[in-house]
């Protein structure tokens, strides 16, 4: 602690107005001590009363000397150049980094690094590191390069870095400016700093009465420490505490004033888990769009990075398709079409979803915005009014012409202007009028736009990508904290902020040994042993062992109650307590049976009587009119499991389009398809065994020629040459495999390719198409379906639940009175090429086996002969058929290995219900 010999002073015995000042340790600290000392003048009824003067040394050392540069204590010629701006700094050093590695530059994290060579540089002046040459280590001295390139650059701008603007104005008031008051406080000074113990003794020099302030409270009790299973029983313990101590106050009646405070060691990581447990601890009413306005109970007082802002998102993406118009990602330019905040997100929002789904089957992952905007003209003329999209063809062609007309380099400012001009133009933040939050949110990126005119005479002309880059680490680094009309009750920070002010509650997250005290982080860039004697508290254990049990018991002193919690295990790994908590006693806090539920919030206040329950394995039977899609899938996916066929077939649910580098399964198979198709129609075995070696490569170079001409003019844009070329010879070999043993068959001929079926099965319309049919010499057919998978299976056309149900729908009810000899999925690959299924006869086709022969499969009490095979397929699919048509939707299913081409998997919701049995077991 800085100057423990200090006399120490309550902050309720501080009177308000100009004196005493109070310097603090953080911003965060002094507004919580200005809120916390106008509360007590509430309390002892003073109706006005002056605000304490409350600040961090950086400010109020800044407001003081401008002060005097006022009065005229301190001649213009006595400032020492231009000040610079932490972002300028950083642009400097950035510079320097890039300068040394030359053409490595683009490897490097040069962000990171110019962070680190920036801290290196600040404790090496404040700290008065010197380094000796036989210490100098490689990473040393490209440091001491870049310093240097710095320091030129500094003087021949007149710059001054933050640590030597802060070093003079300390001399200044050592040399004696006025304005000083007679006494000033210090506040949560913890870890020493050089720079204010140098500020303390000039200002004790000049005769200013220091002391410290003591905004403990005196009602403390002791502190309560809470094991919990794990870091989401933490979020959710620390929310429902904070739920009943804020009910605790209003059940006594009044206004309640309570202030509550959850620190949490690492707040990042788990932000997204306690806001959703606070969420629905606090508003569980409030789902859905309509509440986005409401003002929580609750803040995260550091706010959240400016460019995690919904409308400051959708800019900075646009803004990245302007300036890399031949690489847009499709991904990101799905972001912009499916969320709001540019073009005619209200009115076209339907229509420019649909667009984006399209886009997915019709570009690769990466893409140019010229394709973009070619692709969508196309899916929009094709759908016609569905799909149409005038203003979001505009915005884009704008955005297109702006993207020819920009200069190679110009100044930041110049582009902040352009990059505010060209948001606009696109329609920037959308049609909807925005919420209070969203348009702070907007202003504060105007503001940032018109900031880069502060990176002029540092970075000179830059090209578009560079100005975009410091755009976006601006809007990374900027914490935006939406405005809010009332005091949150509930503030929730993390452990370095956890020290702002007394509170009436503190609950401490995270607590686990390694997280606290936290491990020492030495600079990278000096050597560690000179950190350590310098005594950099970052540098040693000891020191910040020593700092956290210092803050853990100003942390005690703080709050009426204190509550220390932290996880007995992170997934697998084992976690125990901090050693500083040795001393506190441990409880059950909450009980742990409240936390098995997050909606304990909704569900304790729905009573029995007002509950309904509803049995979700039967849907709504088929209506008459009802349009029921899906033909022979959805009686495959009711087979597996009756919920899938429910969800993905009667309800539409399906999982979107992963956009492919390449073709995806589907185009490859149809492309085979579609030149078997080509090749067999109208021919017969006697025509294929007729060709030579060099006419069967010819048909077979032709055939796939017609495919790929096909599958091109059928496509969004050709297909590029390297990659045509590739399929052409993939597809090529495989026909040409295939055909060897399409030769070794007994004499047929193709009487259909592609043939398609409309049947009416139990009432559902099922549409069957039949990728060829083949004829014997005996009049016999053979029904062929092609498959270019290798895990093609027709074991459970012997099953009463028949999961690939194609073939034996052909087989018994598009050809009921056709005479079959056998059934087969052709399975076309490279390796292991052959047909599989069933025969009435065997030797029909190559390694094709008889009903007879099967009987470990087609067991002979079930399927004695084979009018009996075709006789119980179409019962048992009839039977499926009216499970569909009675609304059976239950998630049951045999094996879970037959979902796992389920699209609708996270809708059967597996894993909760295996948690379920779980924990009834």
């Amino acid at each position: 602690m800085i100057r423990p010999d200090l006399p120490l002073l309550p902050l309720a015995d501080l009177p308000g107005g100009p004196e005493p000042v109070v310097l603090c340790a953080t911003a965060r600290l002094a507004v919580g001590l200005r809120q916390a000392h106008g509360e007590m003048q509430v309390a002892r009824g003073a109706a006005v009363w002056r605000a304490l003067q409350s600040s961090t040394p950086a400010l109020w050392l800044d407001a003081l000397v401008s002060r005097a540069l006022l009065r005229g204590e301190i001649p213009p010629a006595g400032v020492p150049g231009t000040f610079l701006t932490w972002a300028q700094e950083r642009s400097l050093w950035e510079q320097a980094i890039a300068r040394d590695a030359g053409a490595a530059a683009e490897l490097f994290d040069r962000e990171g690094m110019a962070l680190a060579a920036m801290e290196a540089a600040s404790l090496q002046r404040v700290w008065r590191i010197e380094v000796d040459a036989a210490l100098h280590t490689e990473e040393y001295r490209a440091f001491l390069r870049w310093q240097e390139q710095v320091a030129e650059a500094c003087r021949g701008g007149g710059w001054r870095t933050a640590d030597e603007v802060m070093a003079w104005r300390i001399e200044c008031v050592a040399r004696g400016i006025g304005g000083l008051p007679a006494r000033i406080g210090i506040a949560g000074f913890i870890a020493p700093d050089p720079l204010v113990s140098r500020l303390l003794a000039v200002l004790e020099a000049r005769g200013v009465d220091v002391f410290q302030v003591d905004f403990g409270r005196g009602d403390a009790a002791p502190a309560l420490g809470a094991e919990l299973p794990e870091a989401e029983a933490e979020c959710l313990a620390a929310a429902r505490w904070a739920r009943e101590r804020l009910a605790r106050d209003a059940e006594a009646g009044g206004v309640s004033r309570t202030r509550v405070r959850i620190a949490v060691a690492d707040l990042p990581v788990r932000r997204r888990q306690l806001e959703s447990a606070l969420e629905a601890a606090l508003h569980p009413d409030a789902v859905g769009a309509g509440w986005a306005a409401l003002e929580r109970d609750y803040v995260f007082v550091a706010g959240s990075p400016l460019a995690a802002e919904p409308p400051v998102d959708a800019a900075l993406r646009l803004l990245q398709v302007f300036v890399r118009p031949q690489r847009v990602a499709q991904t990101e330019f799905g972001a912009l079409l499916c969320g709001g905040g540019w073009s005619a997100d209200v009115l076209e929002a339907d229509a420019r979803a649909r667009v984006e789904a399209g886009l997915r089957e019709l570009l690769p992952p990466e893409t140019s915005l010229e394709r973009l905007v070619r692709a969508i003209g196309r899916l929009a003329a094709d759908a016609r009014a569905a799909l149409a999209v005038p203003q979001l063809l505009a915005h884009l062609g704008a955005l297109q012409d702006a993207a020819r007309a920009a200069p190679r380099r110009q100044l930041p400012s110049a582009w902040g202007g352009g990059f505010a001009a060209l948001l606009a133009a696109l329609g920037w933040p959308g049609q909807r009028p925005p919420l209070a939050a969203e348009a702070a949110a907007c202003d504060e990126l105007r503001t940032a736009l018109g900031g880069l005119q502060a990176l002029d005479a540092v970075l000179g002309r830059i090209d578009a990508g560079e100005a975009l880059r410091q755009l976006q680490r601006h809007c990374r680094d900027q914490a935006f904290a939406a405005p809010r009309q009332g005091i949150a009750r509930i503030e929730v920070c993390s452990l370095g902020d956890a020290l702002a002010g007394p509170v009436d509650a503190l609950w401490v997250m995270g607590v686990n040994e390694g997280a606290w005290p936290p491990a020492p982080r030495p600079n990278p860039l000096l050597p560690a042993e000179l950190q350590r004697r310098a005594g950099i508290p970052a540098a040693r254990a000891d020191s910040l062992g020593e700092q956290a049990q210092s803050l853990q018991a100003g942390w005690c002193e703080s709050a009426a109650e204190v509550v220390f919690s932290w996880a007995q295990r992170d997934g697998e790994r084992p976690l125990r307590a901090s050693p500083l908590l040795a001393g506190i006693a441990r409880g059950e806090w909450p009980p742990l049976g409240a936390l098995a539920r997050i909606d304990d919030g909704i569900m304790e206040r729905i009573d029995d009587a007002t509950m309904e329950r509803i049995d979700d394995a039967r849907a709504p039977p088929v209506a008459a009119a009802e349009r029921v899609r899906g033909g022979t899938a959805l009686l495959a996916a009711q087979a597996v499991c009756p919920a899938w066929g429910f969800y993905q077939y009667r309800l539409g649910a399906a999982v979107l389009p992963a956009p492919t580098l390449a073709l995806d399964a589907m185009a490859r198979g149809s492309l085979l398809h579609a030149a078997l198709e080509e090749f067999w129609r109208g021919r017969s075995l006697a025509d294929l065994l007729q060709m030579d070696a060099d006419a069967r490569g010819a048909e077979i170079r032709r055939v796939v020629a017609q495919a790929l001409a096909e599958f091109d003019r059928r496509s969004a844009e050709p297909l590029p040459p390297r990659l045509r070329q590739l399929e052409e010879e993939r597809l090529q070999a495989l026909l040409a495999v295939w055909l060897e043993v399409e030769a070794q068959r007994a004499n047929f001929r193709v009487i259909a390719c592609e043939e398609k079926h409309e049947l009416d099965i139990e009432g559902l319309p099922v549409r069957v198409v039949i990728d060829r049919i083949d004829e014997l010499d005996d009049g016999r057919l053979v029904v062929i379906d092609y498959k270019s998978g290798r895990s093609v299976s027709a074991d459970s056309w012997a099953d009463a639940r028949i999961g690939e149900p194609q073939l034996p729908i052909y087989a018994a009810l598009a050809f009921p009175d056709r005479d079959l000899a056998a059934v087969a999925l052709a399975r076309v690959t490279r390796d292991e090429p052959g047909f599989l299924g069933v025969a009435q006869d065997d030797g029909l086709l190559p390694e094709l086996k008889s009903l007879a022969a099967q009987r470990r499969r087609y067991a002979e009490d079930e399927f004695p002969d084979w009018d009996a095979l075709r006789s119980l397929w179409a019962e048992r699919i009839r039977e499926i058929a009216r499970e569909v048509k009675h609304g059976v939707a239950a998630v049951v299913f045999d094996d879970e290995k037959q979902l796992a081409y389920c699209d609708v998997l996270p809708l059967l919701r597996i894993a909760e219900r295996q948690k379920q049995f779980e924990e009834g077991q």
